[in-house]
């Protein structure tokens, strides 16, 4: 999945993402679909190993999913639409189904792709394969560490690297890493007094306290961050 270029012609990407599974995809869509009816211009950019984004790393496996179709649609306000793309793509899908992992994987692949067409010109999505180190945040930005010659330099960083205890979050709330990010309910990460951060977030099983969230919890989540992205970072950027 590529993204066409930034509004604007090479403007740093505003919103980044580490980790490319699940979590992103639903959070992607999401702050896309809250967004593009404002018509504010920034791009995504998914920050994943491979470079791809909506499989993380037990989506593609002909294991079921433990919560049936009828809960797993990426669109909160269409709860049918998972069983809509399963009827398209030719599957035999009942609101009762569940689904293979690697099923619902092509879905949130699919979904985002759409998603990002339609929000075009004014949003766009760009996947790069790259993994990311560490971020440091200021008051304008977050200089986001990949292994790379130069840090990306975005708005903000969610962070989405799934279960804390299979891999470790790039950043840390002064906690054991196997623990998780604290956030605020929101989705901002806290800081080391308890303050939320302007720039820094996470979304999905990262988040303290979420390793055993289902796919619907991490939907509402990602709903909640999408606003509150949108209020803090992106309508801030419109205006300077």
């Amino acid at each position: 999945m590529d993204g066409s270029a930034a509004p604007g012609g090479g403007a740093e990407p505003l919103v980044a993402f580490a980790g490319g599974g699940p979590s992103t995809a639903l959070a992607a869509i999401a702050l896309l679909r809250a967004t593009t009816w404002l018509r504010l211009e920034y791009r995504v950019v998914v920050l994943d190993d491979e470079g791809r984004c909506g499989r993380g790393s037990d989506l593609h496996t002909s294991d079921r999913l433990p919560v049936p179709a009828r809960l797993l649609s990426a669109f909160p306000d269409r709860p049918a639409h998972l069983l809509e793309w399963a009827r398209l793509s030719g599957l035999r899908c009942t609101p009762a189904t569940f689904l293979p992992r690697r099923v619902y994987g092509d879905y949130l692949e699919d979904t985002l792709t759409a998603t990002a067409a339609w929000a075009a010109p004014y949003a766009s999505l760009e996947v790069r394969p790259a993994r990311v180190a560490g971020a440091r945040a200021d008051a304008d930005r977050v200089s986001v560490e990949t292994g790379g010659a130069a840090p990306v330099a975005a708005g903000a960083l969610v962070v989405a690297t799934g279960d804390p205890r299979v891999r470790t979050p790039p950043v840390a709330t002064g906690r054991d890493p196997a623990e998780g990010l604290a956030t605020c309910p929101r989705g901002a990460l806290l800081g080391p007094e308890g303050r939320a951060e302007h720039r820094l977030f996470a979304v999905g099983p990262v988040r303290r306290g979420a390793v055993e969230d289902t796919v619907p919890r991490t939907r509402d989540q990602a709903e909640r961050l999408a606003w509150l992205i949108r209020d803090t970072v992106l309508r801030a950027q419109s205006r300077r």
